[in-house]
């Protein structure tokens, strides 16, 4: 499969390969992502409001430690993966997996110390979390299952990776279900859940592959983390974001905040199960190979246009559709939360747009540039958060963010332009701009349903001008 990136060379088998792999990994890690979405009826229905808002919390300290355990080796293992002959890869997937092992271990520890502590959690309006010894062990199983991925990534086994994703599926919501609802274990039945399904992912992935080989390599070991680790800053800090917002929200305006933003961030997980995550990782295992080629700025410019056609499109086909999502995933249209619920989108929209639009600055081989450019939004963050959430509550910490991540998202795509110049479609840009105003529109007073059906009509007809543009270009 490598060697089946290699071959290809122009914008049109670029993106030819890219929506065959995103097609496969709609399987798989889409898939995966929809757990969280099929569980909120779970959570909503079993768990009592302030249950809710501490899981909030929680997922935003494991979300953070997921990040910082596994030092950003999952994109070093693609660079190195790109970069390293066949018989030596089995000694770089075991080197990744026992540095992520212990950071893993270590971060879990920290995690359940903070979450399982009276004193701390109450400054957040909160009890301590029960059983918090269940942390370390998701942040280990989590990061033998993230390692092992990266690696089907790294070789394209898409198929492999749909099913190893739907026998974890299938296995984490039975447990998580069984756990909560039969045995009433709350919080804790929920994570217990999500640690089976991961090891069951991990059992079968060690037996249909190889093992990796363990070996202490000094040399690969400082690359490896060179390589990730400025890229696990940036990550870190890009994430930082999302879970000040949850903590601020619970200590400025009540643990109950934080639970309404679990809620829309949950529904908003459809998002990042059709279009986000099986984008990112089929963009990953082809963005090293395509910065390789001479028409490179083509292809990224190609995908950047995808990306935010596709991005803007299910933006606002999510907001007409907001009330029947959360009537049915959540158990009450709540259309107090449109508004929150279009400020996430928008924020996970960016996030998508920006890996293509920077692609660029990964023909460096240097990794600084993420670090720096996530301080630029945590800079902005900062002083807009107190007075967007104490007057605007959970939408006006959501806003707060898409603000933040517009400005980074822009700095980003201007330095990448100096290694490898893109020129996306203006009609894809003008729809882009449609989806950015409307929930900014919609938390000003604009009724949400008409506005959202207007702007999906309007931006559906520019899109139709950049189809024909890349029909007539590439006509295979």
């Amino acid at each position: 499969m490598d060697n089946a990136s290699q071959m290809l060379s122009t914008p049109g088998e670029y993106m030819r390969a890219l929506r065959r792999d995103y097609g496969g990994y709609l399987i798989s890690t889409g898939l995966l992502a929809m757990g969280n979405l099929a569980l909120l009826p779970v959570i909503t229905g079993y768990l009592t409001p302030a249950e809710i808002g501490l899981y909030s919390l929680v997922e935003a300290g494991t979300n953070l430690g997921v990040t910082l355990s596994l030092l950003g080796l999952k994109f070093a293992y693609l660079y190195h993966h790109a970069h390293t002959e066949a018989a030596e890869r089995p000694h770089l997937l075991g080197t990744v997996v026992a540095i992520s092992s212990a950071s893993a271990l270590l971060t879990g520890s920290l995690l359940g110390l903070l979450f399982g502590s009276h004193s701390l959690m109450a400054l957040f309006d909160s009890t301590a979390l029960p059983m918090p010894w269940l942390l370390p062990l998701l942040m280990l199983c989590g990061s033998w299952q993230t390692m092992l991925h990266t690696q089907r990534r790294a070789e394209r086994r898409v198929a492999l990776a749909g099913c190893i994703a739907v026998l974890q599926l299938a296995v984490w919501l039975a447990a998580s279900s069984y756990l909560v609802i039969a045995l009433d274990a709350g919080l804790p039945g929920l994570f217990g859940g999500q640690i089976i399904g991961q090891c069951a992912a991990c059992l079968l992935a060690f037996l249909v592959r190889p093992m990796p080989r363990f070996a202490f390599d000094p040399t690969r070991i400082r690359a490896l983390v060179r390589y990730g680790v400025p890229l696990m800053l940036g990550l870190l800090l890009r994430y930082s974001l999302d879970s000040m917002a949850r903590f601020m929200l619970a200590a400025w305006a009540g643990i109950a905040l934080a639970g309404d933003y679990l809620i829309a961030m949950r529904v908003a997980t459809l998002f990042e199960g059709l279009l986000a995550l099986p984008f990112f990782t089929a963009w990953g295992g082809l963005v090293h190979h395509a910065l390789k080629q001479p028409r490179a700025g083509e292809i990224l410019s190609r995908v950047s246009d995808a990306a935010l056609a596709a991005s803007t499109l299910l933006v606002l086909l999510s907001l007409c559709l907001q009330p029947w999502l959360f009537e049915w995933l959540a158990r009450d249209a709540r259309p107090d939360l449109a508004a929150l619920f279009g400020m996430i989108l928008l924020s996970k929209a960016i996030f998508v747009v920006k890996s293509p639009l920077g692609g660029g600055l990964l023909r460096t081989g240097r990794t600084g540039w993420s670090v720096h450019n996530n301080l630029l939004a945590l800079a902005v963050f900062l002083p807009l958060a107190w007075p967007m959430i104490t007057y605007g509550g959970a939408t006006g910490g959501a806003a707060a963010i898409v603000i933040a991540t517009l400005i980074a998202l822009l700095r980003q795509a201007a330095e990448s332009q100096q290694h490898c110049r893109q020129q996306p479609h203006r009609a894809a840009i003008l729809a882009a701009l449609i989806g950015l105003a409307l929930p900014f529109a919609m938390a000003a007073g604009l009724p949400a349903q008409p506005g959202a059906w207007a702007g999906l009509i309007v931006a559906g007809i520019i899109l139709l001008r950049l189809r024909g543009h890349h029909t007539a270009t590439n006509p295979l």
